[in-house]
């Protein structure tokens, strides 16, 4: 049952992990000065293959999940949330990184998120879900609220990491 139960979360981790390197393929500087701030210096073309690399773990894990899968699922989101760890202590309003053009101030619930991301590639490693071809093996019904599901669930966190802290620090910043 636990692994039913954690597909659409490691299959929402997936997608948004495919989503992020797809954006850095586009859009590589905001990653990039990211990681300069924190001491390391690399080149756009670095972090376009990096971007490649993510998108594609998040497709392959998502259809072929294993423990092996998983656990470079797990080790990309520990070590996103490491590095927005380091940028919080360097910049308290650095950019992320995380989606290239549409990134936005790393904050503390883009380490939290990334957390429940890695969380749920703990236990994907341990329970490999299945993969998404097992979608069509449900009757019609049960795969599209699924595959809605899993897409707004997606959406909701790319907005989650994109949107909320901004949002969330101009509504503190109002005058009374």
């Amino acid at each position: 049952m636990t692994r039913i139960t954690l597909v659409p979360v490691f299959w929402t981790a997936c997608a948004l992990l495919a989503l992020a390197g797809f954006a850095k393929l586009h859009a590589p500087d905001s990653a990039r000065a990211s990681l300069a701030l924190i001491g390391i210096h690399v080149r756009s073309v670095a972090i376009r293959v990096i971007g490649a690399a993510e998108l594609a773990l998040g497709a392959f894990a998502a259809i072929r999940p294993s423990p092996l899968t998983a656990g470079l699922v797990t080790g990309a989101y520990g070590a996103f949330m490491l590095t927005t760890l380091r940028l919080l202590a360097v910049d308290g309003s650095a950019d992320c990184g995380c989606f290239g053009a549409a990134s936005s101030t790393a904050s503390r619930s883009h380490v939290i998120l990334n957390a429940v991301a890695c969380a749920a590639g703990i236990v994907a490693v341990v329970f490999p879900p299945p993969g998404v071809e097992w979608i069509v093996t449900r009757a019609p019904l049960i795969a599209a609220v699924l595959a809605l599901g899993t897409a707004a669930a997606t959406f909701a966190a790319y907005a989650a990491f994109t949107l909320f802290a901004p949002a969330w620090r101009a509504y503190g910043s109002r005058s009374a």
